[in-house]
């Protein structure tokens, strides 16, 4: 039986590991704007419901503001994100 720590964890791990890829790809193409709204609630130095649900929302703010700016790659990632974090919050 899964506990909710343990679905929040597993959400954390999924998470982190598409932020990285985030993370690498704005990097690699000095996309300031998104690494800033990124780096507002990411990396989850303690991943929360709380935390989760702050960087799903911080995506989705980013996603609204900035889409155009954004490649069909980013949006794919940043959609997959926020639906993980659905799962917990």
């Amino acid at each position: 039986m899964f506990s909710v720590k343990d679905e929040v964890s597993d959400v954390a791990a999924e998470i982190e590991n598409l932020c990285g890829t985030l993370f690498d790809r704005w990097c690699e193409k000095r996309s300031v704007v998104p690494l800033a709204y990124l780096m507002h609630s990411w990396p989850l130095a303690a991943p929360t419901p709380l935390r989760i649900m702050r960087l799903s929302c911080v995506l989705r703010d980013l996603m609204n503001a900035y889409c155009e700016s954004l490649d069909v790659d980013d949006r794919q990632l940043i959609h997959t994100v926020v639906a993980i974090a659905n799962r917990v919050i």
